[in-house]
């Protein structure tokens, strides 16, 4: 293992040591927190603070469990199995349209950062969307975030989401396994998989939301990508435990803000570069970078384009009519760890 990733470890193992005097204030010690594809980069900020030891830091241990896509994580922390979510914020939306609470208390990432990429073949006469109709789109999962961007790109084209075919392939090695044996002709990822498949010469991106214009030309306004997020219960009732989870993010967003994007690889364990390409992820991390959120603040805005979307694809959110969305987030927790600091 790299002398970086060494040293991180041992700080690691020094702020568990310290940790007690902090752990002992916090209502919960022990934390489940569910996601749904963490080798994406979209979740590196959730990542780093466990690989570099925020977590640690603040005295609280946190148990990863990672589903095949979004969908799946919230459905753990709904049905009770995962306190925590780390997921798109649109799903603080959707929920509270169902009458099932989810309050966002920092945002990872400010675009969401996902590529829609299609077989070269298709590439060489993109016409839109109508050149996947009857064909196969690879997403994270069904009913994922990654699936909604496919659902929002036909129907801002007149078309319906029942004329692709929807498929699960996860968001690593497998999904270049999907378009090796010609699964799907399309798949909308986050990176690695979207610069991996590329190099491999199997696919060529044609919509790409990882910087704010071609967010907006999605979705519209500034869309909120991966959050931390928990029932609204348990936010109510579990205050300093959710500003530890925070105080670990914020630190892990600073990071990846101050950091090159070598420096930011080299904290990387290995099993988390597919393809073991260090060079290759650096270059991703440029492209990526803009994509994560400074402060861990959602704004206002990117609120309303996250419902005004919703809305356009989402039946639920539709036939719920007014939806609080103040109720969807906080702010506090963020501002008050930028005021610890």
């Amino acid at each position: 293992m790299r002398k970086f990733f060494v040293a991180t470890v041992a700080g690691l193992t020094l702020a568990m040591a310290s940790a007690p005097s902090i752990a002992q204030e916090l209502e919960r010690n022990n934390v489940t927190l569910a996601v749904g594809g963490r080798v994406a980069l979209y979740y590196l900020p959730l990542n780093i603070a466990e690989i570099n030891g925020y977590f640690a830091e603040e005295g609280i241990n946190v148990d990863i469990v990672d589903f095949q896509g979004g969908s799946r994580s919230v459905q753990a922390v709904v049905g009770g199995s995962a306190d925590i979510l780390a997921a798109a914020f649109e799903h603080s939306v959707t929920m509270q349209a169902q009458g099932q609470p989810l309050t966002s208390f920092a945002l990872m990432g400010r675009y969401p950062g996902f590529v829609l990429s299609v077989t070269p073949e298709i590439a060489q006469n993109w016409d839109g969307m109508a050149s996947l109709k009857g064909k196969n789109v690879g997403v994270t999962a069904p009913g994922s975030s990654t699936n909604k961007m496919v659902d929002l790109l036909l129907i801002g084209e007149n078309l319906a989401p029942s004329d692709v075919s929807i498929v699960g392939i996860g968001a690593g090695p497998s999904v270049l396994a999907a378009f090796q044996n010609g699964s799907v002709a399309a798949t909308v990822q986050a990176d690695p998989a979207t610069t991996l498949l590329e190099q491999a010469g199997l696919s060529v991106p044609v919509v790409d939301t990882r910087n704010l214009e071609g967010t907006e030309q999605v979705y519209g306004g500034p869309m909120p990508a991966a959050a931390m997020m928990a029932t609204t219960r348990f936010v109510d009732a579990n205050p300093k435990t959710v500003q530890a989870l925070t105080n670990a993010v914020v630190k892990a967003l600073e990071f990846i803000d101050n950091s090159s994007p070598e420096e930011i690889v080299a904290v990387l364990p290995q099993e988390y570069l597919i393809g073991g390409d260090e060079a290759a992820y650096a270059k991703m991390l440029e492209l990526v970078k803009p994509a994560f959120s400074p402060d861990g603040l959602l704004s206002e805005e990117a609120v309303e384009t996250t419902y005004n979307a919703l809305k356009i694809y989402n039946e639920t959110v539709r036939a719920a009519g007014e939806i609080n969305l103040e109720a969807t987030y906080t702010n506090s927790f963020v501002e008050a760890a930028h005021g610890a600091e």
